[in-house]
């Protein structure tokens, strides 16, 4: 008990401390709800790294959060931010029993959990698939659901991003489900509600709103960590950026705008001019691809990149680093090999399964259940990775939105 009353203290002095900085420094709107009589999930779409505290804003009663076990792994600070609002950590690319025995227990004792169902991001700007398990456990714990959305947070941190900009947010509940409610809908009918709900696109929402300029520094830098293949000359390595410009070795150059929009510098039309849409090009393009590498007889690297690291995770304690080299795909493995010498190899087959973290670190699971991070000191694409592995095993969705 004395760790839940000291994590309300917590919750509360940050909201307090918290609000007007988050309030200037995203321009901030929120909507605040009534104090919730049953113990319910809120589930947000998932926008940017600020999003726990931004959804906390409008729920005056305390949450626990579930959280990538990524920080429970950052030494001091993990340990501090464990004291004070102890997140419940979940592996990343990996179903995790513990997480959820965790929620149910925190449910039976009365207290609402916050999950953002998406598990990552958006690189696109559109509201991504969510985890299938969600109405199931929301279901079976017999509590209430607020759905909650938030508008203009992808333009302001693009998960791509190196700096954020400044334009304009807003989040609010969109529904107030309770036990009842939820009793009466299966779990087919409440994944669609919840799907409608928190479903959102950065530029049907600048259309609607009007056009609304999201002003910062070098706005295109590091977007070659989402759009990695190229509509014009096809290669997987040619394409850069540097300040407001994404250009490619086959001459390609255009500039992201302050309203989040591709525009050629010279007089020729753009290929896209959303990264949305190039995102859903590229995707569709790579199971092209698969389709096309799986019926050669020939096993060459489909694509690599140098100054990696490789990593062995222990869930929510410690990662091991094995080694710093250079990682390479090919059609029927991930191989990495260290500078010292040492080679790994990852047969497709026996990864289970693979996911993001951030912008650059690749995490993937085996059939062992062993979990393994990529990382890179460069700007390198992990979703250009976790694509070709979903197509070239048959496994392959829209990672960053629906078509």
């Amino acid at each position: 008990m004395k760790g839940h009353l000291r994590h309300k203290i917590i919750y509360r002095t940050l909201q307090i401390l918290m609000k007007p900085f988050l309030v200037w420094k995203f321009n901030y709107n929120f909507e605040r709800i009534k104090p919730l009589k049953h113990p319910a999930f809120i589930l947000p779409n998932h926008v940017t790294n600020w999003d726990p505290l931004l959804v906390g804003l409008s729920f005056p009663q305390m949450m626990y959060y579930v959280a990538s076990d990524h920080l429970f792994r950052l030494g001091w600070v993990g340990k501090i931010i464990q004291f004070l609002v102890a997140p419940i950590p979940r592996v990343k690319s990996a179903a995790d029993r513990e997480t959820v025995v965790s929620i149910f227990k925190h449910i039976r004792e009365g207290h609402n959990i916050c999950i953002f169902p998406e598990g990552n991001m958006t690189f696109g700007g559109e509201t991504g698939e969510l985890h299938g398990t969600t109405a199931r456990l929301v279901k079976r714990t017999g509590a209430a659901l607020v759905t909650y959305r938030m508008e203009g947070g992808y333009l302001t941190q693009p998960r791509w991003s190196r700096y954020p900009r400044r334009g304009s947010m807003t989040g609010y509940p969109v529904r107030i489900y309770n036990p009842e409610e939820i009793k009466g809908m299966s779990e087919e009918e409440l994944m669609k509600c919840i799907e409608h709900d928190l479903y959102t696109n950065a530029y049907d929402e600048q259309k609607r709103r009007g056009p609304v300029a999201f002003r910062g520094k070098n706005l295109a830098e590091n977007l070659e960590t989402a759009l990695y293949l190229c509509p014009c000359c096809g290669k997987m390595e040619g394409l850069q950026s540097r300040g407001d410009y994404f250009f490619c070795s086959c001459g390609l150059k255009l500039r992201y705008t302050e309203y989040g929009l591709l525009k050629s510098i010279n007089q020729q039309k753009p290929p896209f001019t959303t990264v949305l849409e190039w995102l859903r090009w590229q995707s569709r393009r790579v199971r092209e691809l698969a389709e096309e590498l799986r019926n050669r007889s020939e096993n060459q690297a489909i694509t690599s990149d140098e100054k990696q690291s490789l990593w062995k995770i222990q869930r929510a304690k410690k990662a091991r680093l094995l080694g710093r080299g250079r990682l390479q795909l090919f059609k029927d493995r991930l191989a990495f090999q260290s500078a010292r010498g040492s080679n790994y190899s990852f047969p497709l087959s026996q990864i289970s399964d693979i996911s993001i973290h951030g912008q650059r670190t690749l995490i993937f699971t085996t059939t062992s259940q062993e979990y393994y991070e990529l990382k890179s000191q460069v700007p390198r694409s992990a979703l250009k990775y976790y694509e070709l592995c979903k197509a070239l095993t048959g496994k392959h969705n829209i990672y960053q939105g629906k078509e």
